[in-house]
């Protein structure tokens, strides 16, 4: 144990008999712009006792999914600050204890025209844990609600009950919560300074599960290619994306071609060198959809926080 301590100090690390450590709060907050009440799950870095210190948040989609791996996660990367500063972490889900509580929840919060439309919930294994939308609520295309929740409701009432360094928010989301932080970068990126982009859907060749045929279609390289066109000035935004080299072969997934379509959306963005964004990318040898995301989320914190470089971005 001594010399663990002894390591922890010598890499930079806070001391961790010096540290309280908050214990995890979980808020049930009912939404205006969404008809829906939220999970809310905070947690609070380890802090000196009787310090006055205010912390930089990162906002995580899928909360009963990951919120669990990403807590032990930030804490990993919080006992040296070569990994990373001190931050508080909220996740974001839906008010159950399953896991997989949102997963047909989500597809709604997280799609925007023209994301490919599913045609409505199909039958899936998890109906039995799996929360349905409320009577008379929307079962898709959702997001811009689910952005004002956030934007107008959530920050601000994180804002008054952490002690947050204002405006220091980045996002992080995964897959579908990945096209979601684009869509949210092109609508109202003042929403946060940094966002994190796991494994978006991007494009989409192929047949729906609503039974449309796609063919090529590139709805978010189009929407970027919309956002480019307004010649917009950004107040110092990171962007970082990354996708497992193996997405693009998963037939979960493989209609999304979300490895290919990831390096074309950096390469798109990179060159566009839209003032004031900083654009980064990876992809990740031998992952797949789900071991991806733990990787995007250290390496994604890292870059946020300055304590990874990526040495040069990856695109075809």
């Amino acid at each position: 144990m001594n010399a663990m301590k002894d390591r922890i100090g010598h890499l930079g690390g806070r001391n961790p008999d010096a540290l309280q450590f908050p214990a995890i709060e979980t808020h049930l907050i009912r939404s205006r712009h969404v008809q829906q009440t939220f999970k809310i799950q905070v947690m609070q870095p380890g802090q000196k006792r009787g310090a006055a210190q205010r912390f930089p948040v990162v906002y995580a989609t899928d909360g009963n999914y990951s919120f669990e791996m990403f807590k032990a996660l930030s804490y990993m990367l919080q006992m040296s600050e070569l990994d990373s500063p001190p931050y508080i972490l909220v996740g974001i889900g839906y008010p159950s204890d399953s896991p997989l509580a949102g997963i047909k929840l989500r597809v709604r919060d997280f799609t925007f025209p023209p994301y490919p439309q599913w045609g409505g919930f199909t039958p899936t294994p998890w109906d039995d844990v799996a929360l349905m939308p409320e009577d008379g609520a929307k079962d898709f295309y959702g997001a811009e609600d689910f952005r004002n929740f956030i934007g107008n409701e959530l920050i601000p009432f994180i804002d008054e009950k952490y002690a947050t360094s204002k405006g220091d928010r980045t996002y992080f989301g995964h897959s579908g919560g990945g096209f979601f932080g684009l869509f949210t970068l092109f609508s109202r990126s003042e929403l946060f300074r940094n966002y994190i982009v796991s494994s978006p859907g991007l494009t989409y060749h192929g047949v729906g599960l609503g039974g449309t045929r796609r063919e090529n279609d590139e709805f978010a390289l189009d929407m970027a290619r919309q956002f480019i066109a307004t010649r917009p000035k950004l107040p110092g935004v990171k962007l970082y994306m990354s996708a497992g080299a193996e997405e693009e072969f998963e037939p979960a997934v493989e209609n999304f071609r979300l490895t290919s379509s990831l390096a074309r959306m950096a390469k798109l963005m990179k060159d566009a060198a839209i003032p004031g964004l900083e654009v980064m990318a990876e992809i990740f040898p031998g992952e797949t959809h789900m071991t991806a995301w733990p990787i995007a989320f250290t390496h994604g914190v890292q870059v946020t926080f300055g304590t990874r470089k990526v040495l040069r971005t990856v695109y075809y």
